[in-house]
């Protein structure tokens, strides 16, 4: 090396991610809400086409399943809302799958929050639809509304409480 010519300073890397680790309950804990909110737009779902599927609701007075998911409101541009669950709760299992929580992407996380966040925002407007337009409540649809929020909950506590896996483990 020619005199005064000093070469770059060695940097430090740290090491590469390898996968994300959230606590160990929240997988298992956010796919079986996934998988069950899920199921209950799955039956809403058939329910709405009509195959002869009756709800398991009383429809009458204040709680009233066939007056909230026969409603204008029932269907939001053309698509029925228990479509939206499904497909709100479809792509919750694959974004809670164990895999998908331990991937460092942080593309993946963003998205997973997000989708939780929008979900818990719709399920919110549809109560206050239920509450304030309808002034009817679905059974069936608060205990999506609750599963959203849940999932929610368990999304944004698995994202705050994780951590990298560093790849000399």
């Amino acid at each position: 090396m020619a005199h005064g010519t000093s070469s770059p300073p060695e940097v430090a890397s740290a090491p590469a991610a390898q996968g994300w680790a959230p606590p160990r309950w929240v997988s298992p804990a956010s796919l079986l809400l996934a998988v069950v909110g899920l199921s209950v737009s799955t039956y809403l779902t058939v329910a709405h086409y009509g195959t002869g599927v009756a709800l398991a609701c009383p429809d009458t007075g204040v709680i009233n399943c066939e007056k909230v998911t026969t409603s204008p409101q029932s269907v939001i541009a053309g698509v029925p809302v228990a479509v939206l669950g499904l497909v709100f709760f479809g792509s919750m299992v694959l974004m809670n799958v164990p895999r998908a929580w331990r991937c460092p992407s942080l593309q993946v996380r963003v998205a997973r929050a997000g989708l939780a966040t929008t979900g818990v925002a719709f399920a919110m407007y549809l109560v206050y639809t239920e509450l304030f337009t309808l002034h009817a409540i679905c059974l069936w649809c608060t205990s999506a509304h609750v599963i959203a929020f849940l999932l929610f909950a368990v999304v944004l506590l698995g994202e705050s409480l994780g951590r990298p896996l560093a790849a000399d483990r």
